[in-house]
């Protein structure tokens, strides 16, 4: 028997394209090998001399190792993360929609955002939100488009970052995503029940890549110099997020309005009296109905017993006839504020206050 083995195997030109190609059946598709990344192995043939009694085990023939380079799947995702339209008033300013960015290819790359406005097909009822002119313009020069960047849900203004450009593109490596807030204006004048439509385009910044027919090949152009393959997506993600005049608009505000020391002082300390205000705004004209406040205290606080207030007026901790409650088992205040009704021409707000002391 020869000692030579002799292997047909795929070139590695086939074995690129074929892993490239895995995706393409597939619904959905979990990343496991990295663009970029060389797979090799060898193939191992183990026989003996001679049968029966007489046959001898053979040291084992190891095939020549044949390897490959992992392509790039360019292959980004958008979804707009609010469950309903926004609701906003006419004039409205700086209403946020919320999207998501999600890296659903197996490289590190890199997108660019564009947001357009009232998108079409443009309904009868639609109207255009303008960009937004309260967060230096000249930082923003897309329209207002934001990244997330402090950690805390929702856009935060002066602590989320204004998306530039070629400045702060949103480099992401495979499976990662990144929250993206659109900010609008909302003209004058529209009528209520108006919707308005903005679309956020995430495209890949790869050379020839957005835009292209799924499956194109960038060579060298992939994470590593590997290949770049188009995903299905066309390395360019779409999605389309709304708002909608509903000519009220309710804003919750907390504050702090004093703290007291053990020592008749205002530092921050155990023994301490915060003192909370907790006011609820109604904008525009309408009636929001069924109004609850939740307020769950503090870790290291305790609730100062027979310090809630509504409009100045005391309310008790136990759950009776007026609006207040304190509930022990979840260290929290509940105000039931009820139905509110605001005019456009004055709005109106309920005003709480209550005390927890720093444990």
């Amino acid at each position: 028997m020869s000692k030579s083995l002799k292997i047909k195997l795929l070139s590695r030109a086939r074995l690129a394209w074929l892993l490239a190609f895995l995706w393409m059946p597939q619904a959905s598709w979990a990343v496991s090998a990295i663009a970029g990344s060389t797979i090799s192995n060898v193939a191992t043939l183990g026989y003996s001399m001679g049968v029966g009694a007489a046959a001898q085990v053979q040291p084992n023939i190891i095939s020549n190792a044949t390897s490959f380079v992992v392509a790039e799947l360019i292959d980004p995702r958008v979804t707009w993360q609010d469950a309903l339209p926004v609701s906003v008033n006419t004039p409205g300013v700086n209403s946020v929609l919320t999207f998501l960015l999600t890296n659903a290819g197996n490289g590190q790359e890199v997108f660019g955002l564009a947001r357009s406005n009232a998108p079409a097909p443009i309904p009868a009822t639609n109207f255009v939100p303008v960009n937004s002119v309260l967060y230096d313009p000249a930082n923003t020069p897309t329209g207002a488009i934001f990244l997330e960047t402090n950690g805390v849900p929702g856009f935060q203004p002066g602590l989320d970052t204004p998306y530039t450009p070629g400045v702060n593109d949103p480099n992401l490596a495979p499976n990662a995503s990144q929250i993206i807030y659109l900010v609008s204006d909302t003209p004058a004048s529209v009528a209520n029940g108006s919707k308005g439509d903005v679309l956020l385009t995430a495209s890949s910044k790869t050379v020839g890549a957005a835009g292209a027919a799924p499956g194109t090949a960038l060579p060298g152009l992939g994470q590593g110099g590997s290949i770049a393959v188009v995903g299905k997506t066309r390395a360019q993600a779409l999605s389309t997020g709304s708002y909608i005049t509903s000519g009220l608009s309710v804003v919750v505000t907390k504050t702090i309005l004093s703290v007291l020391d053990p020592s008749g002082g205002v530092l921050v300390m155990p023994g301490a009296i915060v003192t909370y205000q907790i006011v609820a705004a109604l904008t525009g004209a309408g009636t929001a109905t069924g109004l609850v406040i939740n307020d769950p205290l503090p870790a290291n606080t305790t609730y100062v017993p027979a310090s809630m207030t509504l409009a100045g007026v005391a309310l008790t901790d136990v759950a009776d006839a007026d609006a207040g409650q304190f509930i022990a088992a979840s260290n929290s205040v509940s105000v039931a504020l009820g139905n509110l009704t605001s005019t456009a021409v004055a709005g109106v707000s309920a005003v709480i206050t209550l005390r927890a002391k720093i444990n």
